[in-house]
């Protein structure tokens, strides 16, 4: 009996010995196994971004027994580098912590948006668990006051009309009410019926789109109208300014927008043409003289022209009109085409010249032209304005005098070549010893019809590698070189 008794005490202690033994395990498992549940310490916040930054805590229920990172998920209309930045896509939380935190930069110089969002959602993991009802994804609202920079013209100087025939090219200068934080696109629309690359150019190109970089609080465009020789031209070029994203910039609902003037009013210009030329010659004559070393208009002559009714704004010579020439012929009428070429040549006493002759008419003129001097006005008044030309070369052919003219007046040579050809000098076959080509490179001046006398005042640039060209000209005339060009200033006015 008594060793039963000790056998069932024995076999009870051992059982309770290895009772406790168990539960001192149980404990000992539990305190180093357990996973802590990971929240975000906040759900939803509104961030002022001018702090430049917002700190997204997460806690833990628990102490992380070892080092603990939390993996993190990001989305939201806010986009990583141009609203925010952050330095990684978790956060590492130190052994013994019971929170962590991600550094949010917040770039507020990029955000134009009102309504911008960040949300942050934690990602599974076997290191820590995600409670359903804890605050498993973070919603960060960015706000900001969105003041817009405001673009307009600024018109200040800017010309409102322009003449197509003078292909200016305009500065168009823009202003902002607040410096850029960073460069912005913008674009130009045009309305009027021009097109851009085919009427003009912008900034030397086709492109309607420009940037105004950062910083900026003025910026320029330039517009170059292609030259038009199309005499009553008339449109209204409407340029508006666009911003690519509206976003980011507004337009001045004033300033937006400008309108050039781009016409070429029709020139009337009667009031030169009042006395009709004599003899049946078309057109009105026109008296002209070259101005002087001593400043004076001098060696006025009589020019017959007319306004060329299929080419608008230009005065018209005429080609059976002779020169005043200094050849030392002065048996024909006076006259000439308005630029009096041949005073402008140095001839031996038996030379002369030939050029487009016809049987009724004298054989000492140059080509003439049809679109000679070109009238350019604008839009506030048409009986003022400025003076061009057309670049043209004029042409002749040099013969001996005393052979071209030998014979009476029928039987002269010049007579007799012009009825064979049919007054066409290119059909011509009798000999020349020279060509003289004259180039007009430009004409600048101006005309003003509200005088008295109305007068065209003008200056011309020729160029000519002939031996005859502006040599031994008389000493009274002021013509002056300028590089390979000779400079003649002249003035053309009504005779009454």
């Amino acid at each position: 009996m008594k060793k039963l008794s000790k056998s069932i005490l024995g076999k009870s202690v051992i059982l309770l010995s290895l009772f406790l033994t168990m539960l001192s395990c149980e404990k000992v498992d539990e305190g180093k196994n357990k996973i802590p549940a990971v929240s975000f310490e906040t759900a939803l916040i509104s961030v002022n971004t001018e702090a430049g930054q917002y700190d997204a805590v997460v806690n833990l229920t628990e102490p992380a027994q070892n080092n603990l990172i939390v993996k993190l998920q990001f989305s939201g209309n806010a986009i990583e580098n141009e609203h925010y930045t952050v330095p990684a896509k978790e956060i590492a939380i130190s052994q013994g912590q019971t929170k962590g935190t991600l550094k949010i930069t917040i770039l507020n110089e990029n955000i134009w948006d009102e309504n911008l969002e960040l949300k942050i959602s934690l990602a599974p993991s076997t290191s820590y668990v995600i409670l359903p009802a804890t605050n498993s994804e973070s919603t960060i609202r960015f706000t900001k006051k969105i003041v817009l920079p405001v673009l307009s013209f600024d018109k200040t100087g800017t010309p409102q009309t322009t003449n197509p025939y003078n292909g200016e090219e305009i500065t168009f200068k823009l202003k902002l009410d607040q410096a850029l934080a960073i460069s912005r696109e913008v674009t130009l629309s045009f309305d009027g019926g021009m097109t851009i690359g085919q009427d003009f150019m912008v900034d030397g190109g086709n492109s309607n789109k420009f940037m105004i970089p950062k910083g900026a609080t003025t910026h320029t465009f330039k517009i170059k109208l292609n030259r038009k020789d199309n005499a009553g031209f008339d449109k209204d070029l409407k340029i508006t300014l666009t911003p690519t994203d509206p976003k980011f910039l507004a337009i001045s609902a004033q300033d937006g927008s400008y309108t050039l003037k781009v016409t070429d009013p029709l020139v009337d210009i009667s009031p030169m043409l009042r006395k009709e030329s004599l003899g049946g010659n078309p057109g009105f004559q026109i008296y002209q003289a070259i101005k002087g070393v001593d400043g004076t208009w001098i060696g006025k002559v009589t020019v017959s022209s007319i306004q060329n009714a299929v080419k608008k704004n230009y005065l018209k010579t005429f080609k059976h009109i002779s020169f005043n020439a200094a050849f030392d012929c002065m048996a024909n009428a006076a006259g000439g085409d308005a630029l009096r070429l041949a005073d402008l040549l140095n001839f031996a006493t038996s030379d002369t010249v030939i050029a487009d002759y016809g049987v009724g008419g004298t054989t000492r003129f140059f080509s003439p032209s049809d679109s000679l001097i070109r009238f350019i006005a604008s839009e506030q008044t048409t009986l003022k304005g400025t003076l061009a030309t057309v670049s043209q070369k004029f042409t002749a052919k040099l013969v001996l005098k005393a052979d071209w003219e030998t014979g009476t007046n029928t039987n002269k040579q010049w007579h007799i070549d012009s009825k064979a050809t049919g007054g066409d000098i290119t059909k011509s076959t009798y000999p020349t010893f020279a060509t003289v080509v004259i180039e007009l490179v430009k004409i600048e001046g101006t005309y003003d019809f509200t005088l008295a006398e109305p007068e065209l005042i003008f200056t011309a640039w020729y160029k000519s590698s002939s031996k005859y060209f502006m040599k031994n000209m008389p000493s009274t005339l002021s013509i002056s070189k300028d590089g390979d060009m000779y400079k003649v200033n002249y003035r053309l006015y009504p005779r009454s």
